[in-house]
């Protein structure tokens, strides 16, 4: 049974899950997580009730993106600095064939680095909230 929380001996054992076959992890160069989407996915990493591998697909304009709930060896924590430990988590994948940026549409104006800082804190929200709700080694 996977234990969570910080610490670098959790870490080490943590274990490590392959990407799905057909998909791709969200990138850089797709833009920014869509705020429902990162919200979406922290959630349901959050809810201890989901078990590890449960996949859930979400629509984006263009593509289907797949959430799935697994094990990370890190985190951020509210100031952005990684965190060394095991943490449920919420992957985001985008098809393996989706080009980058494939069904993100970038804002055009000034926005975009608002955008951008607001999703960052979004996840690093969730984050913290989820490292202190399973602190003790909770599963």
């Amino acid at each position: 049974m996977t234990q969570f929380g910080p610490g670098a001996d959790l870490a080490a054992q943590c274990p490590q899950i392959p990407t799905p076959d057909g998909w791709r992890a969200w990138m850089d160069g797709d833009g920014p997580v869509p705020d429902a989407l990162a919200k979406r996915a922290t959630s349901v990493a959050a809810d201890t009730s989901v078990p590890l591998g449960t996949t859930e697909s979400y629509p984006l304009p263009g593509v289907v993106a797949l959430i799935r709930v697994e094990p990370h060896a890190w985190a951020r924590d509210a100031g952005g600095n990684l965190v060394q430990g095991c943490f449920r988590a919420g992957a985001i994948f985008l098809p393996s064939g989706a080009a980058a940026g494939a069904g993100v549409t970038p804002p055009t104006d000034g926005t975009s680095k608002v955008v951008g800082v607001l999703t960052v804190v979004s996840l690093a929200v969730g984050t913290v909230a989820t490292i202190a709700s399973m602190k003790g080694g909770k599963t």
